[in-house]
């Protein structure tokens, strides 16, 4: 049976659009989910990834708010937040600097080096648990490229005297590299498709795209989005027109979701400008490190241990 101009055009539409499980920006989000959920696990609530590096780079002495915000990759606002439940917990003490009344000097207190030297371990064990997927060797290689994702090249040194028995330094711990990563994609995104679409709309509507009959639940699944994020993301899509939603005839609690014709378009105007930010992010690898780097990616993205005896590269 021969395909009909319109069936070939979607083909060809679709051809261009990225596969989510092998695109780097996405392959970056889900990985960092996937580690959140590993911190959750072992911290409950007891400190965050962002807190916890804040800690760290404190170590190495007093430093400005800004200064250590810019070096724990906090944004203006989430540093001044963590730095205020920090001090709140005793674990922070602030002042003003007294050559530039302006600034305020951040540096740990009594209490929180030693909540450190029990958390560092715990952080480690995080760390290794995420990365557990992979081989010795494929984790020591995977973070060192991580690191010049993250940093767009040489991440910055340690100081000599650095222990990261006491405190794990950001450079040097996975989850934080994902995160710096993934703002890094952001940033690409607004630069390269600007507000066209989200990032997260177009992983959406990607997943859609790729599957037919999808319901609302598996293409949010699809799209690394939680529960309240895909039912956000969808209710906007279809006040643009670019989604419709309508009953499962098989359950009447689903919805599926259907492109429109203009969602079609959109995507394919996206497709070429969503290919410039996973280059600009894998920009800092040799081209024959990226098969690599997305291949381990991909395995602590969807934890598919297994695929180590399948692939080379892997190893």
């Amino acid at each position: 049976m021969s395909l009909t101009d319109e069936e070939r055009e979607q083909g060809e539409a679709q051809s261009r659009m990225l596969r989510l499980h092998t695109s780097p920006g996405h392959l970056i989000r889900r990985s960092h989910q996937m580690h959140t959920a590993l911190w959750t696990e072992e911290f409950d609530g007891e400190v965050t990834g962002p807190q916890y590096a804040l800690l760290s780079v404190l170590t190495a002495g007093s430093m400005d708010q800004r200064s250590a915000g810019q070096s724990a990759s906090l944004d203006k606002s989430t540093a001044a937040d963590v730095v205020a439940r920090l001090e709140r917990h005793g674990w922070l003490a602030r002042q003003r600097d007294t050559r530039d009344r302006r600034r305020y000097l951040l540096s740990l207190t009594t209490p929180a080096r030693s909540a450190l030297r029990h958390i560092t371990p715990r952080v480690a064990e995080v760390q290794r648990r995420f990365l557990e997927p992979l081989s010795p060797d494929g984790s020591a290689w995977f973070a060192a490229a991580l690191a010049r994702v993250a940093y767009r090249g040489e991440p910055p040194a340690l100081p000599e005297d650095a222990d990261a028995s006491f405190a794990l330094p950001p450079a040097k711990a996975p989850g934080h590299l994902l995160r710096r990563s993934e703002q890094l994609q952001g940033v690409y995104w607004t630069e390269h498709v600007g507000s066209l679409l989200t990032s997260p709309q177009y992983a959406l509507l990607t997943a859609v795209a790729w599957n037919d009959d999808i319901d609302q639940s598996t293409a949010g699944e699809l799209a690394s989005l939680d529960k309240s994020s895909t039912t956000d993301v969808i209710a906007r899509l279809v006040r643009r027109g670019l989604v419709t939603a309508r009953p499962d005839p098989h359950d009447r609690r689903r919805k599926l979701i259907d492109l429109t014709a203009e969602a079609r378009e959109v995507v394919e105007r996206v497709a070429v400008a969503a290919e410039l930010v996973q280059r600009d992010l894998l920009a800092p690898l040799a081209a024959d490190e990226v098969t690599r780097f997305v291949s381990l990616l991909e395995v602590v993205a969807y934890r598919r241990p297994l695929l180590r005896a399948e692939h080379p590269l892997l190893n």
